[in-house]
């Protein structure tokens, strides 16, 4: 007798697209090993991008504010040491990522300050003596995905920035004080965490959420589910698309299928979506989200997405007149006196085209920000940043250049970093973009 012969066929089907989306973060986090993988980028192991992003980089929504960094920890056997160094009160930001892709915790300049340290990431259960001075963070799986950001003003702030980047390294805890690991250069980070497509597998989905199960454990509140879970053979080490089970297999298969079409057509973007005078925003990310559907929508975007007290992300596609931004108008963006942005770190307007890249553009600016050098506040205070195509007649100092018309639909994208309380909570307003007959 088959599994669907024994049970609700429709009941069945159903589990099967809470396991799916359940299940999401876990299988993307193999997917992931497997690549870095075959790009021989081995465990325990930091690695840098020495230069910031330029239109060339693959990544979608590159920011040219930071230096990007990525690494894979392995806390089967030990822990491991992450030493950081003075940076001198330098925004820098290294976010550790569960097996489920949760950001668990963050050290950096909001969390833990910039002078030098040492933290001790523990597997689950690990017990034992670390050294005097170190700073314990317990990890909720043994597979940890650590991202790391160093702020850079320009060009001639680089080799400061790569400093402090280059200063994050790792060692076992065996090998203390002696630093095995330290940091290593690599290419465009990011370019290493493509979009996945996770729903191609189709019933072999499955199997990739049962080798997960088994190389990390999710949190014992998730056990009753996964107990549900057995009748379709999902668990730990299993592999239920080879059941020999026909009518399973199938089942397994569509319902891959349409829970990534659930996934897909979820409404809004990331988690608590607001309209804020045009803009997008999300308010929702958490440390771990609990909901199974948010965490599956927040994965699909890949790693990396912040708490908001972190950074706080705006988007924006359709000008003032409703229709997509396009190079055949210019627009302006107006903060009143005393109303940029709120942050304890900076904030950075970057300009994407149709395909989420960075622009090309004859002054070779990307984003404008409150560090950019020259940047020119009116004498009431206030600040206006162009975003055209052609040189504005004031000069180039508030220019951020958009593509030429004709081109396709380009995108706006304001980060925000280290929020103060009333940006993180919702409490201030994003100005509106307006057309540019609209500057005073």
């Amino acid at each position: 007798m088959t599994v669907l012969e024994a049970d609700n066929p429709a009941m069945l089907k159903q589990l099967a697209i809470d396991a799916y989306i359940w299940g999401i973060p876990l299988v993307q986090t193999r997917m992931y090993l497997e690549l870095a993988e075959r790009l021989e980028l081995p465990f325990n192991q930091l690695f840098g991008t020495p230069e910031l992003c330029t239109p060339q980089s693959l990544v979608p929504l590159p920011n040219v504010d930071t230096l990007y960094g990525i690494g894979w920890l392995d806390l089967t056997t030990q822990p491991q040491l992450l030493s950081v160094p003075e940076a001198h009160d330098r925004y820098y930001l290294v976010q550790l990522n569960d097996a489920y892709l949760n950001s668990f915790s963050y050290i950096g300049r909001r969390t833990t300050g910039t002078a030098p340290g040492l933290f001790a990431i523990c597997g689950p259960g690990w017990e034992g003596d670390l050294p005097e001075g170190a700073i314990r963070v317990d990890a909720p799986t043994n597979h940890v995905l650590v991202i790391t950001r160093v702020m850079v003003v320009d060009r001639d702030d680089l080799a400061e920035a790569l400093r402090v980047q280059q200063g994050l390294s790792l060692t076992g805890l065996s090998d203390f004080p002696r630093i095995t690991n330290p940091n290593r250069p690599i290419d465009d980070a990011f370019d290493n965490f493509p979009i996945l497509q996770p729903a191609r597998l189709g019933a072999r989905y499955f199997d990739e959420l049962c080798a997960g199960l088994l190389e990390n454990p999710p949190p014992e509140e998730d056990g009753p589910f996964l107990e549900e879970l057995t009748a379709l053979g999902i668990r730990p080490g299993a592999k239920p698309s080879q059941s020999g089970d026909g009518e399973l297999v199938d089942l397994l298969d569509q319902a891959a299928s349409e829970a990534n079409a659930i996934i897909h057509g979820r409404a809004g973007w990331l988690i608590d979506t607001r309209d804020v005078n045009g803009w997008q925003v999300s308010y929702g990310i958490t440390q771990r989200i609990e909901d199974p559907l948010d965490r599956a929508v927040v994965a699909k975007l890949g790693p990396g997405c912040l708490v908001p007290q972190e950074g706080l992300y705006y988007s924006l596609r359709q000008g003032p007149d409703g229709e997509l931004l396009s190079g055949d108008k210019s627009y302006v963006l107006i903060f009143p006196p005393g109303q940029t942005p709120p942050v304890d770190a900076f904030w950075s307007l970057t300009m994407y085209g149709d395909d989420w890249s960075l622009v090309e553009n004859p002054i070779d600016r990307y984003a404008i920000s409150n560090r950019t050098p020259g940047l020119r506040y009116e004498d009431d205070g206030s600040l206006i940043l162009h975003i055209q195509h052609e040189r504005p007649a004031s000069g180039t100092s508030n220019w951020l250049p958009c593509p030429p018309p004709g081109s396709p639909p380009f995108h706006l994208f304001m980060r925000t970093y280290q929020p103060r309380a009333e940006l993180s909570d919702g409490r201030y307003e994003m100005p509106p973009l307006q057309l540019g007959d609209s500057a005073r």
